[in-house]
């Protein structure tokens, strides 16, 4: 089963609806997607409409907290931003869902850094797909981390989707949760993201 764990939709600063993500999805032949907007819930469900036995949708949010950017997998609940990550991902675990860290060592967007150390994370987001910067570096600190490993596109629109996603074989909530989870990317997707990342941080210095 291979799933897009990281996306945004038109609910917050993505460019396209739950739907439209959802049929994009299907067609490049990824087997689900968690819409994960910042800040807000109502793109995760309303996406839930299409989840059936041939395409998992998984709820979720990416919240901005105090110190850094956190998925929350498999909530449908909406979780305050600008409190402590701590508390974010305390309150993650009591809704049921399970908490990552998302490019935690972003130079550009804001990530949790070390508080990865400290914080009781299920998984931390060593590939995403807008951070590719980073990459390196957050391949090589995550050998001295013991937590599950997982990637995700984190799309704003359908060319991104599916860049950077996970393949499981079982509930994609328990696989992450046991480590048994394969990060695959899009290599051509990455090389166009790439080029448009690289002018737009030109664009800043």
């Amino acid at each position: 089963m291979k799933i897009d764990i990281h996306t945004h939709s038109s609910y917050s600063d993505g460019a396209n609806t739950p739907g439209e993500m959802v049929r994009y999805a299907k067609k490049i032949g990824l087997d689900g997607i968690a819409i994960t907007d910042h800040n807000v819930i109502d793109g995760a469900i309303k996406a839930l409409r299409y989840n059936s036995e041939n395409f998992t949708v998984i709820p979720g949010i990416e919240v901005s907290s105090k110190e850094g950017h956190i998925l929350g997998l498999g909530i449908t609940e909406l979780i305050e931003r600008a409190i402590p990550a701590e508390e974010v991902v305390e309150r993650i675990h009591e809704l049921g869902g399970i908490a990552i860290a998302a490019h935690p060592y972003d130079r550009f967007r804001s990530g949790v850094g070390d508080l990865l150390y400290k914080i009781d994370f299920d998984a931390v987001e060593v590939i995403n797909g807008r951070t590719l910067l980073t990459t390196r570096d957050m391949t090589k600190i995550a050998k001295n981390i013991k937590l599950p490993k997982v990637g995700g596109s984190d799309a704003h629109s359908l060319d991104e989707l599916g860049s950077v996603s996970i393949v499981v074989d079982n509930d994609p909530i328990e696989s992450i949760l046991k480590g048994n989870v394969e990060i695959v990317a899009d290599v051509k997707k990455l090389r166009v993201l790439a080029g448009f990342l690289k002018r737009r941080i030109r664009g800043f210095l």
